[in-house]
This record gives C-alpha cells, sequence and structure tokens, in this order.
C-alpha cells in the first residue's frame, strides 16, 4: 500500500467515519518541516516541548477529536511516517495533562513508530477551570484518556497502512509513568510493552508532599524564627552533596543514592563552620530541616510517601513567594496543587493551599478523582498485564525532586507482593534502572541520556541501539526475549544532544543491582562501571 500524500489526504474521509471520530488536520509534511499550532492555550505555547513542533521524517500528521463522553472529547495526534517501522507508539502527559507533547511525537516518530500523542482530555497544563464541574474531564486526564489514545490510535493506523501494527508500545514519564503503570492495572491488552519514566504513580500523595513540606518549613509564615529560606537550602543541599559525594568512591557532584545515607542537620548549625554565618542554622532551623527529611504520614501515623532524599535540589517546596506591588507575599510555586484541589478535589475556586493539611491529602486520596490515584495508590495489580506475557520498563533519576527516586523500588517491591513474585519473576516482566544524577525525567550532572521520551535519534549510530537507548531497549526484549541487564547512559557537554561531543559515560544497572566505578579506569568510561547488588526485594 502508498503511503504519503494522498493517502494522508484520504485519511480525513475515513477516518471522520469512525464513530465519535473527528478529524480536525491532516496533512503530509516532509522531513524537518515548521509545524504551525494555532490555538494553542498559553501555558501550552509557553512550555518547552509542547509550543513548537517540527516534523523528523516524511509523515502524514492527522489531528482528531474523539468523543469520550456526552460532555468530554480528547484531542489526539497521530504522526504517521512514510517508513514505518510497523510499531505502534503511544505517549503520554506531564502535569495535569491539557497539551500535546511535541517532544514526544517528533522523538517517536525519528525512529520509525507511528507515533500518537493526546492533551489528557482538556486544554492547558495550569489552571482549574477546565476540571471544575467537568467530571468527565476528570476521568479523562485521571484513568481513560490513554486508552482512549490506545484504541483510536490503532484503528488510525489500520485505515492508512492497511494492516495493524506488529507490536503496540507506550512510552511517558512523570505523569506519564503513572497513566502506563494504570494501563497495565485497567487495560492490560492495550500495550505489549509500557516504558515510564520518574513513575508519578500514587499521584495525589506526590502532589499534596509539596505543600505538606512547604508547612513543615514553616511556610507561609516567612518570618518565622524557623523558617528557612531558599538561599539556605541550596547552601543545605550543597553541602549533603559535598559530605556524601565522595562515599560512592567517586567525587562527581553525584551522590549514587540518596536513600543509603542518614542525616543529621545539627551539624550545619551555626558554630560548626560547615556554613558560613549568612545561611548556617540556628536551633529552631535545624528542627526545621530534621522535618523536611522525613517521610509524609497520615492521621494514623502510616507513611504514606517517602522522604525527600539528600542532594536534590528543594525549590519544588522551599521557594514559595512571588513578588506583589513589591512587597514579597508567599505562594506556593508548585500551583499543582492548588489546581488540582480547587477543580478536581473540592471543586471551588476558593481552596488555598496556604491553609493545606493532612486532612486535605486525606480526603483528595478516599476521594480518588479520576481514578487517578489507582496507579501505585489503592492497586499494584498488574497480574493481568503478566499473564498475557506484557513487559513494564521503567527509569528514574536519583536527583528527581519532583517524584521521589525512592518510590520506584517501592512500586516494584509492592508489585512483587501483590503477585507473589520472586525478584527473578520480577525481571521475567518488570525491570527498573536507577540513574544517579538525573533529574525529573532528564537533565541533571550524571550521565542521563537514554533515549527517555522527547529525545529524537541521535547523530551517531552508536546512541541508537537497545544498549544506548531504552525505548529500543523495550523494543528488543518484548520482540526478541532480550531483557535488559544495563544500558549506557551519556552526558553530553552543555546537554547539547545533536551533534553533540560525549563529556562522559556510564553503565546503568537494573535494580537491585547498582552501579559501581571498578576503582581502576577512567570514570567517564561507560566500561569501567560495574554491575553490583545493593538491595533484595
Amino acid at each position: 500500500m502508498a503511503y504519503g500524500l494522498t493517502a494522508c489526504q484520504q485519511l480525513s474521509t475515513s477516518l471522520n467515519a469512525l464513530p465519535g471520530v473527528s478529524v480536525l488536520d491532516a496533512t503530509h509534511l516532509v522531513d524537518g518541516a515548521s509545524i504551525a499550532l494555532p490555538g494553542l492555550v498559553p501555558s501550552c505555547a509557553a512550555s518547552s516541548g509542547y509550543g513548537s513542533a517540527k516534523a523528523t521524517t516524511d509523515l502524514c500528521r492527522v489531528v482528531l477529536n474523539v468523543t469520550t463522553s456526552p460532555s468530554s472529547t480528547n484531542r489526539i495526534e497521530a504522526w504517521l511516517p512514510d517508513e514505518w517501522n510497523g510499531r505502534f507508539l503511544a505517549t503520554g502527559n506531564g502535569g495535569t495533562g491539557g497539551c500535546i507533547d511535541y517532544g514526544n511525537l517528533e522523538s517517536g516518530a525519528s525512529f520509525g513508530f507511528a507515533t500518537f500523542g493526546t492533551n489528557g482530555g482538556h486544554e492547558g497544563q495550569a489552571g482549574y477551570d477546565f476540571f471544575l464541574n467537568k467530571p468527565e474531564n476528570i476521568n479523562d486526564f485521571g484513568y481513560r484518556a490513554i486508552h482512549v489514545e490506545a484504541d483510536t490510535g490503532k484503528q488510525v493506523i489500520a485505515q492508512y497502512y492497511g494492516q495493524n501494527a506488529s507490536y503496540n508500545y507506550y512510552s511517558g514519564c512523570s505523569t506519564g509513568g503513572r497513566q502506563g503503570f494504570e494501563e497495565a492495572i485497567l487495560y492490560p491488552e492495550d500495550f505489549d510493552g509500557i516504558l515510564m519514566g520518574s513513575m508519578g504513580v500514587d499521584w495525589l500523595h506526590i502532589v499534596a508532599s509539596k505543600a505538606i513540606l512547604a508547612h513543615r518549613l514553616g511556610w507561609p509564615d516567612l518570618s518565622s524564627p524557623s523558617f528557612v529560606s531558599a538561599a539556605q537550602w541550596s547552601a543545605i543541599v550543597a553541602a549533603q552533596i559535598t559530605l556524601l559525594d565522595p562515599l560512592d568512591g567517586v567525587t562527581d557532584g553525584i551522590i549514587d543514592n540518596p536513600t543509603l545515607h542518614n542525616f543529621d542537620p545539627s551539624i550545619l548549625a551555626c558554630g560548626t563552620n560547615i556554613l558560613n554565618s549568612s545561611v548556617c542554622l540556628t536551633a529552631a532551623q535545624v528542627n526545621t530541616v530534621r522535618k523536611i527529611y522525613q517521610p509524609l504520614t497520615n492521621s494514623s501515623g502510616n507513611i504514606v510517601y517517602p522522604s525527600f532524599e539528600l542532594g536534590v535540589p528543594t525549590s519544588v517546596f522551599s521557594n514559595n513567594t512571588k513578588a506583589v506591588n513589591g512587597t514579597t507575599v508567599p505562594q506556593l510555586n508548585y500551583g499543582l496543587v492548588d489546581d488540582f484541589w480547587r477543580g478536581a478535589v473540592y471543586n471551588t475556586t476558593t481552596f488555598s493551599s496556604l491553609n493545606f493539611t493532612t486532612a486535605d491529602m486525606e480526603f483528595a486520596v478516599n476521594l480518588n478523582p479520576g481514578g487517578i490515584n489507582i496507579a501505585g495508590g489503592s492497586s499494584h495489580d498488574v497480574s493481568a498485564y503478566h499473564a498475557r506475557g506484557g513487559k513494564l520498563l521503567a527509569y528514574h533519576g536519583r536527583a528527581d525532586p519532583t517524584v521521589m527516586s525512592s518510590l520506584a523500588a517501592r512500586t516494584f517491591q509492592r508489585t512483587a507482593e501483590q503477585l507473589n513474585l520472586t525478584l527473578d519473576g520480577m525481571h521475567d516482566f518488570f525491570r527498573l534502572f536507577y540513574i544517579p544524577g538525573m533529574g525529573h525525567c532528564s537533565g541533571g550532572l550524571g550521565e542521563w541520556a537514554v533515549g527517555q521520551p522527547g529525545v529524537d535519534r541521535l547523530t551517531g549510530a552508536q546512541f541508537n541501539d537497545s544498549q544506548h537507548n531504552i525505548l529500543l531497549a523495550m523494543v528488543d526484549w518484548v520482540e526478541n526475549e532480550r531483557a535488559p541487564v544495563s544500558l549506557i547512559g551519556t552526558k553530553f557537554v552543555n546537554d547539547t544532544l545533536q551533534g553533540g561531543t560525549v563529556q562522559s559515560q556510564r553503565t546503568h544497572c537494573v535494580y537491585p543491582n547498582a552501579s559501581r566505578w571498578d576503582g581502576n579506569g577512567d570514570t567517564k568510561k561507560a566500561e569501567n562501571w560495574v554491575c553490583q547488588l545493593e538491595g533484595v526485594i
């Protein structure tokens, strides 16, 4: 069957015949063509990866509206390469969704996947109007949007290519990681392989933690004697790295595994001479810092979310002010708390995180709007996905400030308990890779580039194989039964990925193994890092 301009134009007619589907655009594009994105809401237009797009190969771009209920629709984009590799790749959202992630579309299409994206059932990633009095929008974001994307995507592929995809894959990070795990729980037949970065599972506790930690800090009373300023937090984290970084054998500005260490903030008190007098801690501030590094608990005292991790930037809870007419006033930097609790939890415009308590967290968890906390919160039951032979591949940065890295291990362990599987049994279908020094989804001081969503096919064939690219590792595992044991991550100079210069490479290991320097070779070369058992489940 011929693909290209004519076939792309004909899609408008054939797809409009599908129930609930309305084609907004079907255009054939050549490699490198810039794509006009009229009508983007400001919160999408202003964001990297959401506000601009270009074709990364010759392809047919299709934009659809799909009805999900009498009061809700999802916008879905399909990028259908002329040189198709025979596979379907669905992608997820970040934050509260609301934007097509064009970085993911560009990446998937560059490898030949028929790649799809969704707005998650509403327009815009900031604000609460799209959830307020709109329960079906909440359902789309909570559990339905990726399933609709999967179902629609398979029909689009069959219409355009005249055949079904040979394999069906999903890739997402953060909220996208949550969406992937939820797919495995609720819709196990949708995908053969699911790639999950920085899994935002147990989503409500993740989001609530930002407000809980801010209040532990003394916020919104910025004049409290126990309040610790943003400048002090920068000094605290820098001191943690200075003290703990060498313990993993290499002094590189990275704490390989923050969960291995204990930290007594009293060593940073004024008079210890570790911090200078402008940022050292008073006795009251020492107690504040100690509270920050304790896990979240519910009203019964049960731990519900891991403690904030050492050496990780704290701005998600510590930079909570804004300037109004020259005056500094308190405002939670992590606006998702106010947005979601207003629009989806309490359904009111009057809620404010200034008064957030554990009761607000528990109310949301019990309500579970849109089933958003099914994945990794109320359920780890992927037994049907396991039974059909599906594969779960996860990765998580050890310097992630948004989703604590230990949550990934908790998810792995609780899944093993739910399914009553040994480590070998888990590794048959679920594998996790930790990446030291990587932030949330990407970036950071570590060798973080492993082919995650948003990273196009890189210049140089050596980066585009299953050893260097985690998506291709997933494909190799699903299709050839070669389970990934290690990955090679790359740090490029200035994080310039396309045509960039390699600064260093490191071997990353399947959990519970960890990457360790062999003690002899160049620490910037992957072959001098070995995998050693660090923990068991």
